[in-house]
């Protein structure tokens, strides 16, 4: 009976035992943060790709402008050092590459030969950056080195120097930049990066040959964009890199970004027009420069995606441009110039890159632009007699270029953001024959050639709905 009663007794106390159990709640499992790539440590690559050089020369004694823009090629070696602490990455870089953009002319009437390069550049730059997993978004700084080969030298009928501007040197600037890195593999990275460079002006003096030098000052100014791509192989380092744990789902403490949005866009377009009279025609400069401020609007649409913080995408846009610049100035009794510049419409079709911070959005965007340029330079002689004279250089096309920006925008509630935005567009240079049935200066028979560049600097906000 003894026994009955106490199996009894432990059977009661079991069963209240498991009944306990199964009331309490199940053990919930502390959050442990995924963690992230190492980025720690020395690395070695290449890198290379496009380079934009301005070269300009200003030379008093013959009241010249020259530009020598050229856009090439560049290829690079890079050694640096990154220090990490939490997502936060910082180091040393350097870097040497070679510039391919070398621009020589000799003028139609064979009276100027002129040269300008960048045939090597060193930087040496700090950087700092977030880095979003395997992702890292950084800026970039610090000094540039660069050797310059420049000159301007002008010939007699007999191809001997009369006088010459020369610069022949290595030059100390600075440089800034911006890029993204990807962390492909444990010790990998790929890399693409935007940076300008400024290896400042440089002032000369006319060495005098046959001829003789008027004044004997002038000025060689040099600046390079590049846009680069490279890939980087890391020394040492975690062996465990972030994709080899197990990953925890994290709900997202961000407004969700990811959808179609359609939006308008409005603010300030600064345009700054060029003509190279690279022949020299006109006699009278040869590089032609007006710039005018204005106003632009238009609409935009585009599509993002997201992960985490990281907000990637595509947009477009179209916008009408107001800053159209013309001018008639008299040269001298008989011969004046009638200028014109005008780019009356621009779209682009960009991607767009950016980290939210809870309802801000902060990006970076870039891709390429179309824009309709109506540009005409005319040189009008009137003589006191007789009908005028006209040599004449248009052009009246949509024209290709590129463009790039940064900005914010900032969701003010569940579908609505507002944003605002720089952005810089590059629509190249087009060169155009002078048409002239006068043919002033012997413009057409000489067969004069001048090229037109338009560039915009827009400052715009916004506001799009998203779907």
């Amino acid at each position: 009976m003894k026994r009955f009663l106490l199996a009894t007794v432990s059977i009661a106390a079991l069963t209240s035992d498991a009944a306990r159990a199964a009331d309490m709640p199940a053990k919930v499992p502390m959050y442990m943060p995924a963690p992230v790539a190492d980025w720690t440590g020395v690395y070695l690559g290449i890198q290379g790709g496009a380079v934009r050089r301005d070269a300009l020369a200003e030379l008093g004694s013959f009241g010249f402008k020259l530009d020598g823009s050229k856009t090439g090629g560049t290829a690079s070696a890079v050694l640096g050092y990154n220090w990490q602490q939490g997502r936060f990455v910082y180091g040393i870089e350097g870097d040497w590459s070679w510039i391919g953009a070398k621009t020589t002319r000799l003028t139609n009437t064979g009276s100027l030969s002129t040269s300008f390069d960048v045939n090597w550049l060193s930087t040496i730059r700090g950087r700092a950056g977030v880095a979003l997993d395997s992702t890292l978004f950084y800026l970039s700084g610090g000094v540039a080195f660069g050797h310059i080969k420049n000159s301007f030298v002008n010939l007699d009928s007999d191809d001997n120097v009369e006088s010459s501007f020369t610069q022949n040197q290595t030059k100390a600037g600075w440089t800034v930049g911006a890029g993204v890195e990807h962390m492909f593999a444990p010790n990998w990275t790929a890399r693409a990066e935007w940076r300008y460079v400024d290896l400042g002006k440089t002032g000369v003096i006319c060495a005098p040959g046959t001829g003789f030098c008027e004044q004997s000052s002038g000025e060689f100014s040099n600046a390079l964009m590049l846009g680069l791509i490279g890939v980087n192989y890391k020394f040492g380092g975690s062996h465990a890199p972030y994709w080899s744990a197990p990953r925890t789902h994290v709900p997202l403490s961000v407004p969700i970004w990811a959808g179609g949005y359609l939006g308008i866009q409005g603010g300030i377009a600064h345009h700054d027009a060029f003509f190279n009279d690279s022949d020299l025609f006109s006699l009278v400069t040869s590089l032609y420069e007006r710039e005018k401020t204005g106003g632009t609007v238009g609409g935009l649409l585009g599509y993002n995606w997201q992960q985490g913080s990281f907000v990637y995408g595509l947009e477009g846009d179209w916008s009408w441009i107001g800053a159209r610049t013309s001018q008639l100035a008299a040269l001298n009794t008989f011969e004046s110039l009638s200028t014109s510049f005008d780019v009356n419409w621009l779209a682009t079709l960009r991607g767009r890159a950016g980290l939210a911070f809870d309802s801000t959005l902060v990006y970076v965007t870039g891709g390429v632009a179309f824009g309709h340029a109506n540009n005409r330079f005319n040189l009008i002689f009137t003589p006191s007699s007789g009908p005028a004279l006209v040599a004449s250089f248009t052009e009246n096309k949509t024209k290709l270029g590129w463009t790039a920006g940064v900005g914010v925008e900032h969701m003010f509630s569940q579908h609505w953001t507002a944003r605002a935005e720089f952005r810089y567009v590059d629509l190249g240079t087009t060169s155009v024959a002078c048409a002239s049935a006068t043919d002033f200066n012997d413009c057409v028979g000489l067969g004069y050639r001048g090229t037109f560049s338009n560039t915009l600097k827009l400052g715009l906000v916004g506001l799009a709905y998203k779907f």
